[in-house]
């Protein structure tokens, strides 16, 4: 599948405003593109054009999913989610970067707060993210080029060298080509069954279900961080344990209980199908890369391809 390239600066720092900059993750980074009208020409499953400012975008990093530094006032362990996303930073060539004492997921200091870099595209995301695979310095060939992507190149991204050393967790949605997820699913199962990275601790899956007695428990735990958001967004509604929950995913069929394809059955099926929950125990039942996750569906009206004007200015 073609990918379109995008030449630019990854960002991890604002000197003007260092308190107020980017938040990166092991699975998110702002970048900069030299020719922002290249984002705007991307599809757009969902439906959500790019959020794009002047300082940039943000790229969700296709195919892997990091623990949690932070969502909703909460997060994952934070020994393998700081290892991600520290791990991310210096593949991309970041060196001693130092977060604030009291915004801990904000750049206090670092020997670079751009580098150049770029990104593999496909489209955007349904929070208005550039969905791509991601590689330090210059690309051979010109901004804006459409690029097959095959085995080889996948390899040569950060994306790809997170998961095989086991930082991440795959999460692969229906955008992706599937000569990719085989390829990509093999190396992350290569790395579980190495016991690489997160994967010595991981609990709630196929192996096991976790006890969760409160928010707080669920903070200290190795879990697939959808699973994670999930839960989190359920146990804030001060429920006490997992007896409704998934009553609560199939109550909203777009924003929790996602659109599943199984590769292990070969059937559709909804993020309830591969969920075990009951009291305080919590389960996925399927390894993440044994379903494919669509995106979320564009709301009616909303455009999933760029306008005509997007595409002049991209060229």
């Amino acid at each position: 599948m073609s990918y379109t390239l995008l030449r630019g600066s990854f960002v991890i720092r604002y000197p003007d405003i260092p308190r107020q900059g980017p938040e990166p993750d092991g699975d998110t980074i702002k970048f900069r593109p030299d020719t922002p009208g290249l984002v705007e020409g991307l599809p757009r499953p969902s439906g959500r054009p790019p959020g794009i400012t002047r300082r940039g975008i943000s790229v969700r990093l296709e195919a892997v999913d990091a623990l949690e530094t932070h969502f909703e006032d909460t997060h994952q362990e934070l020994a393998g989610a700081d290892l991600a996303r520290d791990e991310l930073l210096r593949r991309l060539g970041f060196t001693n970067v130092v977060f604030f004492d009291d915004l801990p997921n904000k750049v206090r200091s670092a020997d670079q707060d751009s580098l150049r870099g770029h990104v593999l595209s496909n489209g955007i995301d349904a929070n208005g993210r550039m969905i791509g695979f991601v590689y330090a310095g210059e690309a051979d060939q010109p901004d804006g080029s459409s690029v097959f992507v095959d085995e080889a190149l996948v390899d040569q991204s950060v994306n790809a060298a997170l998961l095989a050393d086991g930082h991440t967790y795959p999460a692969f949605y229906g955008t992706l080509p599937t000569t990719l997820r085989a390829h990509l699913a093999a190396s992350s199962r290569a790395a579980r069954a190495a016991g690489k990275g997160v994967w010595p601790r991981s609990t709630a899956d196929p192996d096991g279900a976790a006890v969760v007695p409160d928010e707080a428990s669920l903070e200290k735990l190795v879990i697939g961080p959808k699973l994670f958001r999930r839960a989190v967004s359920y146990l804030a509604t001060g429920r006490t344990d997992f007896d409704g929950f998934d009553e609560w995913l199939r109550a909203d069929p777009v924003h929790r209980d996602d659109r599943l394809f199984r590769l292990d059955t070969l059937e559709p099926s909804n993020m309830h199908d591969v969920v075990a929950a009951a009291g305080r125990s919590l389960q996925l039942t399927v390894w993440p890369e044994d379903f494919v996750i669509e995106p979320d569906p564009a709301p009616a009206g909303s455009p999933t391809r760029p306008g005509l004007a997007a595409l002049s200015a991209s060229r």
